[in-house]
């Protein structure tokens, strides 16, 4: 049990005559110390008689001292002396030492000699408070959190610092509190610039006025806060105006394509920028940058683009919009030519043509001009005449300038052409009215217009044969109809309108895409008319093949020659008889100063090998393409 004082004893004759040791304990807290002081007593009642002795001892922590007592005749307690000693404690402040005493009586007592009477006792004192102890939860950066400190001895102070990565700080100076709070600042992130969490060292240095008594740690973890991620100063999209005239300032359907570009990401205290991601518009990207394919959409296309950083972060979302101007290629609706007087009057014999044209195009907000003309020859001849003209829609006009002849048919042809595209529809006038006509030499001939053709049996344009009782253009148009119905997609290397062959209304439909078949099954294909896939695309690490990297590096482990000696101290015996004499010998010299161990020492080192894995590759996008051929195609609506 520990004690700052006590007392024990020893005697002889029977406790007649007792030597008592009373002893105490002085802390010295700085020093980690304490002073034992013992005072010795000889108490007696019998008589005694004895004079002065000055070679009596008293050992304290195996250190032995002398003491002088008194010259004594009398009984009652008698003070031999006092000894003190400082002793040292160990480092967590407790001690436990030895007292002895003896007292040098040398008196015959009753017949019987007595040289000494003795004392020992084994006590522990008194522990010297030292190092108070230091706890705290774990923390997050920006927020406060709370230190607790055990005080070892309420007359101490404590500081209190703090390490984390590389760095370093004072939380508190001298504090008698026994909780401190504490905010580790968000700055500290960048001493993780890889991870969310990392570890962090609390010292609390414990002060006796300005005396160190000694330091305790503890450990917590800091996490950064999930407000702590990278940042996109903006998106923007350029236009990349290929066919569409740079003047026009707007991005057409089909024929713009955008380029997004991610600007100012950054990572936040410390941290880097690990990958990127643009989506939008049917179209991604895992770069900093992405140019798009053709915009196949309409309307207002949304892009949105984030980064990820080395802790795993990802940015808010930044977003830039674009307005895509829609566009089809001009088309016909439908388109009717016939003989006429140059006043435009319809008549069978006519050498001019009247034309009545219906049609339509993409006007792209006013920027896009469509430009009409007319052509016609005979329907023989090679070459076309340019008939001088231009038409607007669903309004009749002339042309033909009387050389219109009356005894040949004639192709025409119509033509629409805005700035991208250029599409023609083509029909026959055909000669003058006449009930028959047989061709000169009795090898052709015609009902309703003049024969042209030997061995042909020709119908006038505005005449028509009847099948099945049906009118053969609506038997042909009832025909065409099974064949295309509405819905129907039509596939030509021609730019000529559907509807100029099968009646109708035909649209210009899949622009830059490749139809695939529905399936039901698959989220990507189970819905008609539906887009997707990209002409051009960026891997990312996952959808790589799994492969390897040749290391390019030097050995990792040593041999197994480590067999090796140590030298050795040793006592050697010297002289004779008694002269002999020790050395103790610890140098590499003398006599037979070094002895050698076994070599037994064989081993093997584990070393960090140093190189790097080869590395190619520069992360750009690939074309997505697959082997295509391009035509028009158009999809029936009515």
């Amino acid at each position: 049990m520990m004690a700052s004082s006590g007392s024990f004893s020893g005697s002889i004759r029977d406790g007649h005559y007792k030597l008592r040791v009373d002893w105490s304990q002085s802390k010295n807290v700085s020093a980690n110390t304490s002073t034992v002081t013992c005072k010795l007593y000889l108490v007696n009642d019998w008589s005694l008689n004895i004079s002065g002795r000055s070679d009596n001892t008293c050992t304290i922590d195996g250190s032995a001292q002398t003491f002088s007592s008194p010259a004594i005749s009398s009984t009652g307690t008698h003070l031999l002396g006092t000894v003190s000693r400082t002793v040292n404690h160990a480092s967590d402040g407790s001690k436990s030492l030895t007292i002895s005493a003896v007292f040098q009586i040398r008196a015959t007592i009753s017949g019987t000699y007595y040289g000494t009477i003795s004392a020992s006792a084994n006590i522990t004192l008194d522990s010297i408070p030292r190092a108070s102890s230091v706890s705290a939860a774990n923390m997050t950066l920006g927020s406060a959190g709370t230190i607790t400190i055990s005080r070892a001895s309420s007359s101490f102070t404590h500081t209190l610092t703090y390490s984390f990565g590389n760095t370093s700080g004072t939380i508190a100076t001298k504090t008698t509190a026994t909780s401190v709070s504490w905010t580790p600042a968000l700055s500290l992130a960048s001493q993780i610039p890889n991870a969310t969490s990392g570890t962090c060292t609390i010292t609390c240095t414990t002060y006796n006025g300005n005396t160190n008594i000694g330091s305790k740690t503890c450990t917590l973890t800091l996490s950064v806060p999930a407000s702590v991620k990278p940042t996109i100063s903006c998106l923007t999209a350029s236009r990349i105006d290929g066919e569409v005239p740079s003047t026009w300032g707007i991005y057409v359907q089909t024929k713009s394509k955008v380029k997004l570009t991610i600007n100012g990401a950054a990572g936040s205290y410390g941290s880097t920028i690990k990958s990127f991601s643009i989506t939008g518009g049917g179209y991604s990207g895992s770069a900093s940058t992405l140019t798009t394919g053709f915009l196949n959409n309409s309307g207002t296309i949304t892009f949105k683009a984030t980064v990820t950083d080395s802790r795993g972060r990802v940015s808010a979302e930044t977003s830039v919009s674009i307005t895509v101007t829609a566009y089809s290629p001009p088309y016909f609706n439908s388109s009717l030519s016939q003989r006429c007087l140059s006043n435009g009057t319809l008549d069978d014999d006519g050498t001019y043509i009247h034309a009545l044209v219906s049609f339509g195009y993409s006007t792209c907000g006013g920027k896009n001009t469509l430009k009409t003309s007319v052509q016609y020859k005979q329907v023989s001849a090679p070459q076309w005449t340019d008939a001088g003209v231009t038409f607007a829609s669903n309004t009749a006009f002339t042309y033909g300038k009387g050389q219109i002849s009356t005894e040949t048919s004639y192709d025409v042809r119509y033509t629409l052409e805005d700035a991208f595209s250029t599409i023609s529809v083509q029909e026959i006038v055909s000669t003058a009215a006449v009930v028959m006509d047989f061709k000169s030499g009795g090898k052709g001939v015609a009902i309703g217009k003049v024969s042209e053709t030997d061995n042909t049996f020709e119908v006038a344009e505005n005449w028509d044969v009847k099948v099945y009782g049906m009118l053969l253009k609506e038997y042909i148009q009832q025909f065409a109809k099974t064949m295309y119905p509405v819905g129907s997609i039509y596939m030509s290397v021609t730019s000529t309108n559907p509807a100029t062959y099968f009646g109708g209304t035909w649209v210009a439909w899949g622009s830059g895409r490749v139809p695939v078949g529905i399936n039901t099954s698959d989220s990507n294909f189970n819905t008609v008319e539906k887009t997707g896939g990209a002409s051009a695309v960026t891997l990312t690490a996952s959808q790589m093949p799994s492969h390897t990297h040749t290391f390019i590096g030097s050995s990792t482990t040593t041999n197994s020659a480590g067999g090796h000696t140590h030298n050795i101290g040793r006592d050697t015996d010297g002289g004779a008889g008694s002269s002999r004499y020790t050395v103790h010998s610890a140098g590499t010299s003398g006599a037979q100063a070094t002895s050698p161990t076994s070599s037994a020492g064989a081993h093997t080192h584990s070393l960090t090998p140093k190189g790097k894995n080869s590395n190619t590759g520069g992360g750009g996008s690939h074309t997505n393409l697959q082997p295509y051929i391009v035509c028009y195609m158009w999809k029936r609506t009515a």
